[in-house]
């Protein structure tokens, strides 16, 4: 049997371009390297079992930090024991990255993310909803494309984008649109498309969007992607800003394709 789950375990990795398959066996576990099988043989077949107890994982000889707000943030500092696994977690589980830093801060705007900017190989922007929260102006993608230092959303998202090749002219960036919420005690409308002194979340994604096309950089579409307003309080801690293990397990479905996009083998 253990041949039969082998086989089939390598075929699937190596369909997915993975580098390394770890199956899952009742007497332990074992990692094979892709690259070195040239042919797959499968054995046993009448005794396929319906089920196969492996999961599959790429392994990354890099290093990922990760920028953001409060969302990002407790994935690794949640005191309350709300969840299990944050959005970072749940992708490491699919791509590991041998080494991930949590940048994310809570309350944090675009603004602070500049000064969170570490050496690393790769970068995710989680930013949007407290800018959105504490009427950060969104400015233009001519904001962005001038650098007109106006204070605007768009401005500081290129004094991002300028730290990280600064740090790292090698870099890879995927962005990331802010996931749609609403309420929080006040903090957001009580409608996840609502504005707040006439600037809607909306704003604020359609500039990543056009910068993320600019750039070419891909894009976790966190807003399109992760819930509205019928499913954002059964998919949030609170009501109805911060996700639950629904709602981080969506987010991270979104950006593992995102990342593979601009992963390069060693």
């Amino acid at each position: 049997m253990k041949t039969t789950i082998f086989a089939l375990a390598i075929a699937i990795a190596t369909a997915a371009g993975a580098q390394t398959v770890t199956v899952h066996e009742k007497d332990g576990n074992t990692t094979y390297n892709t690259e070195l099988v040239d042919s797959i043989t499968f054995d046993e077949e009448n005794q396929m079992p319906s089920a196969l107890p492996f999961t599959t994982q790429m392994t990354i000889d890099a290093h990922w930090c990760a920028l953001g707000t409060s969302i990002t943030y407790l994935n690794d500092y949640d005191k309350q024991g709300r969840f299990e696994k944050g959005y970072m977690d749940r992708t490491l589980d699919q791509l590991h990255f041998t080494k991930m830093t949590n940048k994310g801060i809570s309350g944090g705007c675009i603004q602070s993310a500049v000064n969170q900017v570490i050496m690393a190989d790769y970068y995710t922007i989680e930013h949007g909803i407290n800018d959105w929260g504490q009427f950060t102006p969104v400015g233009t993608f001519d904001d962005y494309l001038n650098k007109n230092n106006n204070g605007s959303f768009a401005y500081w998202y290129r004094m991002v984008i300028d730290r990280i090749f600064s740090v790292n002219p090698k870099a890879k960036v995927v962005l990331c649109t802010p996931r749609k919420a609403y309420g929080f005690s006040g903090y957001l409308p009580s409608n996840c498309m609502g504005d707040l002194n006439g600037i809607y979340l909306a704003d604020y994604v359609n500039i990543i969007r056009q910068i993320a096309e600019y750039e070419g950089f891909p894009l976790a579409d966190f807003y399109a992607e992760c819930g509205g307003q019928r499913d954002l309080a059964r998919m949030s801690m609170d009501t109805a800003l911060h996700p639950n293990d629904e709602g981080y397990q969506m987010m991270a479905n979104v950006l593992i394709p995102a990342l593979k996009k601009v992963l390069i083998k060693p």
